[in-house]
């Protein structure tokens, strides 16, 4: 059948239909909710702790569509136009506009254009069925057996569905350019709006594009200009024009950008919305004045001191910058305090303790606080040695590089309780807190060190800093220049200040006590310093010997095996001095320099003490026997 025929048979039975209209198969229809259900948005979704949108991330390509919109939000200005451009009998007919088919067959009979006459409705119906669209190579119109069928669908659709339920799914189920399907989608990308708020020049450019999606800026102003004119503001064809010269290139861009790199991190389903335990206002703070701070690149993390929980997260200044908050950072500056810390709490030292910085044949004594706001490597060392031998915490506590989530944590675990609180994102997923120093012990090992503190991470460019305030934790990492440790320690004091009183007159833990201390012979002057119950000094000397064990060496492994049976062990220290005393497994065996021990087979614990019982080394051998 030629396309003339075909064209006379399609306006007879149209006609007829017309007078007479078939009985539809309604059992065919899906039901509303269903077709509802069944949308899932191509983004994901990232809430802050109230719910407020941060971020959103694309994570299917096939096509571009946001959430289904009510009839409610959908702005008058878009459905005048749409009922104007495509259906103005909408409200009239049951599906079919009988007499605008037929009379758009008799025009496609006699004349070279092609007129449509497809409903709102059947529209609907072939968006809901691949069956009811064009197919077939360079195919791009249905056949006369699809329109038949759509007619049948539409009549369906208008039985069991209301009209405001049909134009709904209409509006957030049409292709409008491109990968774009449905109102929500097509107003962000097109016009930078929500459906709710497009007005008539805006509303009409989509309603244009629905009758062609992929029409030219000439073709789609031609269209526009004519619907905003049958509105009643012809007025509006100047914005019209400007607004389709400008369609191009058609891109979904996330709605909120507030934290895309931790919405890389954990968005990874279409259609979720995950909730976070950030916070929005903090959120936007950090941007905003990262941003006034024009580091080159920048990253910051907030923590609240109470729960650990993350307020905001920067990762970047761009969405494309490699996400900061994920580097690691040497940690050195932060173990310092936390080792100060677990020394007080075990009471090998106090803040009045005196250090060997030098060597043993020539002692250089500071204090712990001295050697520690002093950052004096020597002195950390003689300090680690004092310690119980693996008195290491758990990873990520005492790891040597951590990110910024972590220095934050473990400021803010010196800063507030001696309770490690890993840092969390989202609500369900805080861990028990660990007890890792007193609060006490936290209070004197923080007290060593300024507010804020820093630390390079590339000499010249960038650095890092820690603080706390009394509510928060901050973390910030900055790349700017040669002045990068001046810049990231005053971007940071004025974020705590910003934030209430700073710095915090902390409260004394209980057990904590404040006394006076001098030195004799005076190598610091006389000062209060803060000392745990039962451990102050009102004088403090230095040790009567430097000396450490020199034999056998750390960790070393004496097998007895190899010597005669009943040959002993010497246990060497590194001065000669009769006053040094040596304990095996906590048992006095000798004094003097050197000492011959007789160890059972097992691990031995070898300590070192002066006249006064002060340790002065220790290590442990693992004795092998026969």
């Amino acid at each position: 059948m030629n396309h003339w025929c075909r064209n006379l048979l399609y306006a007879l039975v149209c006609f007829v239909a017309a007078s007479a209209p078939v009985q539809a198969d309604t059992q065919l229809v899906p039901e509303f909710a269903e077709v509802r259900a069944a949308h899932v948005s191509s983004v994901a979704r990232l809430v802050d702790r109230h719910g407020e949108p941060l971020a959103e991330r694309q994570l299917r390509f096939d096509d571009d569509r946001l959430d289904w919109v009510g009839l409610e939000a959908l702005s008058p200005a878009l459905l005048e136009a749409l009922l104007e451009a495509e259906d103005r009998r909408f409200y009239q007919h049951e599906g079919v506009d009988w007499r605008a088919v037929a009379a758009a067959a008799v025009q496609n009979l006699w004349f070279e254009h092609a007129r449509g006459a497809s409903t709102l409705t059947m529209q609907l119906a072939g968006l809901l069925d691949p069956a009811l669209q064009p197919g077939g190579h360079g195919q791009r119109r249905r056949s006369f057996e699809q329109k038949w069928d759509q007619a049948l669908a539409a009549q369906a659709l208008e039985t069991r569905w209301s009209k405001a339920q049909i134009l709904e799914a209409y509006l957030n189920l049409a292709p409008f350019r491109g990968r774009l399907r449905g109102i929500s989608a097509a107003a962000w990308a097109l016009t930078g709006k929500t459906a709710d708020t497009l007005d008539r020049p805006e509303a009409a450019i989509l309603a244009a594009l629905l009758r062609g999606p992929g029409a030219s800026p000439k073709v789609l102003s031609r269209r526009a200009c004519a619907l905003v004119a049958r509105i009643g503001s012809p007025a509006a064809c100047d914005r019209v024009q400007a607004l389709a010269a400008a369609l191009d290139p058609v891109v979904l861009t996330p709605r909120w950008t507030l934290a895309p790199h931790l919405a890389a991190r954990v968005l990874r389903e279409p259609g979720t919305t995950v909730s976070t335990v950030l916070d929005a206002r903090w959120q936007q703070r950090m941007l905003a004045s990262l941003r006034a701070a024009s580091p080159a690149r920048a990253a910051v993390v907030v923590l609240d001191n109470a729960t650990g929980a993350v307020l905001a997260e920067v990762g970047g200044l761009r969405a494309e910058h490699a996400d900061a908050t994920g580097f690691t950072y040497p940690a050195a500056a932060m173990l310092w305090p936390l080792r100060c810390a677990r020394a007080v709490d075990k009471r090998v030292v106090t803040a009045a303790s005196l250090l060997n910085a030098g060597s043993a044949d020539a002692p250089r004594w500071l204090s712990v606080r001295t050697a520690m706001e002093d950052g004096d490597a020597n002195a950390f060392a003689d300090l680690s040695r004092r310690l119980p031998e693996g008195d290491v915490p758990a990873a990520p506590v005492s790891a040597q590089a951590l990110d910024l989530p972590h220095l934050a944590a473990l400021t803010r675990m010196l800063a507030v309780d001696g309770q490690w609180r890993a840092p969390y994102w989202q609500a369900g997923s805080a861990r028990a807190p660990e007890a890792v120093v007193s609060s006490a012990a936290a209070f004197i090992g923080s007290d060593f060190f300024p507010p804020v503190m820093a630390a390079m991470v590339t000499p010249g460019r960038a650095a890092w800093a820690t603080g706390a305030n009394g509510r928060v934790t901050m973390a910030v990492w900055m790349e700017t220049g040669p002045t990068a440790l001046i810049e990231v320690r005053a971007w940071l004091t004025d974020q705590l200040a910003a934030d209430g009183e700073w710095p915090v007159e902390r409260v004394v833990p209980a057990g904590v006590l404040r006394r006076p201390v001098r030195f004799d012979p005076p190598l610091e002057n006389a000062r209060d310093e803060w000392f745990l119950a039962g451990t102050a000094l009102a004088a403090v000397s230095p040790p009567q010997s430097s000396a450490q064990i020199a034999s056998p060496a750390v960790r070393e492994i004496i097998d007895l095996r190899e010597r005669p049976p009943g040959q002993g062990v010497l246990l060497r220290a590194t001065i000669d001095d009769a006053r040094l005393r040596w304990r095996m497994d906590g048992r006095e065996v000798g004094t003097g320099g050197t000492v011959l021990v007789h160890p059972a087979p097992g691990v031995r614990i070898i300590e070192l003490f002066d006249a006064r019982g002060e340790r002065l080394d220790r290590l442990s051998v693992a004795v092998r026997g026969r």
